[in-house]
């Protein structure tokens, strides 16, 4: 009955009165990918719960403000064709808890049981020979699933709410992230037949002939005999670097796995723009390359940059960083968070921090003040990086907390406020290759110690970009350039990088790379401006040196973590003490978060609580 009042009352749905479907777009402006919704450019703070008292917590976040909301929402793809029934009800509950409500629903795109029992042949086979959901590679899978998409788009324009709908968020995989199915279950996959097939026709299409293919793979094979390289031949023992042919089979692998679903991404993407018009965003989990470590050739998140040149992509997304993200630690993102914005598409970062009042320990803050200083951590790291954000809450009641309310609407209307015009320049770019990791095996430990690398970056002291090694000649001038992982590089990459050097940019090469001599120094100075180090985690405070004879500016030598950017400057402190920050010219400071007096200077000594964050808005001054 209250759902039946809300058709009829707060939605406006009185005889004559029909609302516009809402007009949601990425565009950028001022150079960076922003948000808008019916021409207005919006502050992209948002909410999400998936458990608990919802109508509470709904509540709770429209009171401190909060207008933006993703939530799990069906998509009524039954036996029978689309069912209507069940696809009103969460956006209404929503709205009768805040009736000026922007949502865009999580929904599920893989094939429901129904589905799986109609095509049992078309679902992923493991290596211990179990099967799963759909395969990825599924091309019947894929059809019904652009109609379901397409069909339920078109319901929600048409809908009695559809003013309050911007866009669409298609989720399947592990954990609903586009994660290869079994990732994190110990399994492998795919061996069924759709991925047999789809395998035999990515080398068709790369060799052409058999001749070619057993020329590269180093024995006699035929196309149409190929089989999905076993997981014992995957995980194979090898060199840290495989080398052709013996390791061809595994590498061509690596490049095929993700290709599929990323063209599933791709043409579901369309399908939501066939029905919901170019007005009408759609955006997807991916590209957690930072995260996967040893995992990441089998995730099946290495095509970010083919889907980054996808039309009808306007946001990708991601859980912040899980490693090193408690109290004392940092805030990070798992993807090349710049290449996203170079290519026009906006980031929302999924901040599932466990505050005290979780169960769930992962990260989680022990006491009432921790979680207010690392929530304040992660708003920071997203508001400097102009990023969106959603808080998610997965069991219902991590934000149940008056004083947690009140510090997540001050971070709301700080962020809705025109805070101050002072940006510092970003003169460190940081590399990920996704091509270079098919020449390693899984659980490379050089990969695994790479994600402490990127949980530890913003350690550095100075504002950085983290790009794909793909977008390197489309990237910005930058002083010091960091590269990971560039072991197996293209003509292009390779130009580029020589006309760094030439150019006189510094460059920092981590493990053993084509461009360096091998070593066994930790860390080396190559040339004057090339340095190398034989590991993939090497201690911040070399790269702090060599970001400073590169003649960026370091605004902190704390070793805690530093965020800086549209206004904002924020530190969270690894340990009690002083901690200095210094800017390269004269700047007022003001502290938010609470509020506090202004202070004027280049240089400042302030006194940090261990695990403590304090963030400021910056207003320069001049010399």
């Amino acid at each position: 009955m209250v759902w039946l009042v809300m058709l009829t009352g707060v939605l406006g749905q009185t005889e004559g009165i029909s609302p516009l479907p809402c007009r949601a777009e990425v565009r950028v402006e001022d150079g960076e990918p922003a948000l808008f919704v019916n021409g207005a450019r919006e502050f992209p703070f948002a909410y999400l719960t998936a458990g608990g008292d919802l109508d509470r917590h709904y509540k709770q976040f429209a009171e401190t403000g909060v207008r933006f909301f993703t939530l799990d929402a069906g998509m009524g793809n039954a036996p029978e064709g689309f069912d209507a029934s069940q696809c009103d009800a969460p956006f209404l509950r929503v709205l009768e808890q805040q009736p000026k409500a922007l949502m865009f629903p999580r929904v599920n795109v893989g094939a429901p049981q129904w589905w799986l029992d109609k095509h049992p042949e078309e679902r992923v086979v493991f290596d211990d020979g179990t099967v799963g959901p759909q395969s990825m590679f599924s091309e019947v899978w894929l059809d019904d699933a652009c109609k379901w998409v397409e069909a339920y788009v078109r319901y929600l324009r048409a809908s009695g709410y559809r003013d309050h709908v911007i866009g669409i968020h298609p989720c399947t995989g592990y954990t609903a992230e586009w994660q290869s199915w079994g990732l994190w279950d110990n399994l492998r996959g795919d061996f069924s037949k759709p991925a047999r097939t789809a395998w035999r026709k990515y080398l068709r299409a790369k060799y052409r002939t058999d001749e070619a293919l057993s020329a590269a793979w180093g024995g006699p094979i035929r196309i149409d005999d190929a089989v999905i390289p076993s997981r014992a031949r995957r995980e194979g023992a090898s060199a840290l670097f495989r080398q052709a042919p013996e390791w061809q089979d595994v590498m061509d692998f690596y490049d095929f796995y993700w290709r599929q679903p990323v063209e599933a991404m791709e043409a579901i993407a369309a399908a939501a723009k066939r029905g919901g018009g170019r007005d009408f965003v759609v955006g997807y989990f991916y590209g957690y390359l930072a995260q996967y470590g040893g995992k990441v050739q089998e995730s099946q998140h290495l095509g970010l940059r083919e889907l980054l040149e996808c039309p009808d992509v306007d946001f990708l997304c991601g859980p912040a960083m899980y490693s090193d993200r408690g109290p004392g630690g940092t805030s990070t993102f798992m993807s090349a968070t710049d290449s996203v914005k170079l290519h026009g598409k906006f980031w929302w970062d999924e901040a599932d921090n466990r505050t005290h009042l979780a169960v769930d320990q992962l990260g989680r803050a022990g006491t009432l003040d921790e979680t207010l200083h690392v929530l304040e951590r992660e708003f920071a790291h997203t508001h400097t990086e102009r990023a969106g954000i959603w808080w998610f809450d997965m069991a219902g009641g991590w934000h149940d907390d008056p004083a947690v309310m009140a510090r997540l609407g001050e971070f709301r209307a700080f962020g809705e406020a025109k805070q101050s015009n002072w940006e510092p320049a970003v003169e460190v770019a940081v590399f990920l290759d996704d091509k270079s990791t098919y020449r390693m095996p899984p659980d490379a430990p050089y990969l695994n110690e790479m994600v402490s690398f990127f949980a530890a970056l913003p350690r550095l002291g100075a504002p950085y970009h983290t790009y794909l090694l793909s977008d390197l000649p489309k990237v910005p001038r930058h002083r010091m350039y960091v590269f990971t992982d560039a072991f197996d590089l293209s003509s292009e990459e390779r130009h580029a990088i020589r006309a760094l050097k030439l150019d006189g940019r510094t460059l920092v090469f981590f493990g053993p790379t084509p461009e360096l001599p091998a070593s066994e120094e930790a860390w080396r100075r190559v040339e004057d401006k090339v340095f190398g180090a034989n590991t993939s985690n090497p201690p911040m405070a070399r790269l702090r040196e060599a970001a400073r004879a590169a003649g960026a500016h370091v605004y902190s030598e704390n070793n805690d973590a530093f965020y800086a950017g549209h206004g904002m400057v924020s530190l969270h402190a690894a340990e009690a003490g002083a901690k200095r920050l210094v800017f390269p010219g004269k700047v007022r400071l003001r502290e938010v978060f609470p509020g506090g007096d202004a202070m004027e200077g280049t240089e400042f000594e302030l006194p940090f609580r261990a695990r403590e964050t304090r963030s400021f808005v910056v207003e320069a001054l001049g010399e």
